[in-house]
């Protein structure tokens, strides 16, 4: 195996619809501009109080479609148990570290997008360790070198799910918003609110889901003098060699407008 990086931007979320809501305008852009899109799901989403797997798996092709994603998918993880047992963070190629380590150095993506630590949901959190986890043993030869070469992503960004942060920086997504809203739509049994099948509808469900993830898009848009953005954390500071050159090109936008 050689040392040849396929994509330029991996996303990797604990379910089907979870990048679309948290950084499918990142995605969407980068689409635009040529980049190499991909997303891994970690679980199919068994657990999920409404809508079946195979209404969800055409969910995620429709929305992956819209995004212009080129590669994605599914690791298969148990859905409600993701980096729970004994053996799910063993040192063996079948356990669930071993299955996204191998993953990370088959994709081998330039920038990798994963879920911020700090989550309502259990798998989120429980993704978001695994995930850091599994970043970093990718880049160990002597772990489990049978999956691969060693891979380091040349940064890794974590995109916001419920709970909120501080912001590393704001990415503007004006342009492509109504896109990303257009791919978490295309997860209708997520959206629709149904007891038919006594179920008791979910967060996402409710009638100010989309409402509020639009307001969210508005409200760091506004941070930065846009529309519509999405905000992303980094564990380490960046470099900036020319501050003025780097400030200059902002333009107004270098002023905090809200």
């Amino acid at each position: 195996m050689t040392r040849q990086t396929l994509l330029d931007v991996l996303a990797i979320g604990p379910h089907p619809d979870d990048v679309e809501i948290c950084c499918g305008g990142l995605l969407a852009k980068s689409s635009a501009q040529g980049y190499q899109i991909g997303v891994v799901d970690l679980a199919r989403g068994e657990l999920s109080t409404q809508g079946t797997l195979e209404q969800r798996a055409i969910e995620t092709q429709r929305a992956s479609a819209i995004l212009g994603i080129g590669h994605r998918e599914n690791l298969g993880l148990p859905d409600g148990e993701i980096g729970v047992g004994p053996t799910a963070l063993g040192n063996s190629p079948s356990s669930q570290l071993g299955v996204t380590i191998a993953a990370l150095r088959r994709l081998r993506p330039k920038l990798l997008l994963l879920p911020y630590w700090e989550a309502r949901h259990p798998d989120h959190v429980a993704a978001s360790e695994l995930l850091t986890r599994a970043v970093f043993h990718a880049g160990l030869a002597k772990f489990l070198p049978e999956l691969g070469e060693p891979y380091v992503p040349l940064q890794v960004l974590y995109y916001q799910m419920r709970v909120t942060f501080q912001p590393s920086f704001i990415t503007d997504i004006s342009d492509v918003v109504e896109r990303k809203m257009e791919a978490v739509r295309a997860y209708g049994s997520q959206l629709r609110r149904s007891t038919s099948d006594g179920a008791t509808g979910t967060l996402l469900s409710s009638d100010l889901s989309l409402q509020s993830m639009v307001a969210r898009a508005q409200f760091y848009g506004a941070m930065i003098g846009v529309s519509a953005a999405e905000p992303f954390l980094m564990r380490n500071a960046v470099s900036i060699d020319d501050p003025i050159a780097h400030f200059s090109t902002l333009g107004a936008r270098a002023v905090h407008i809200f």
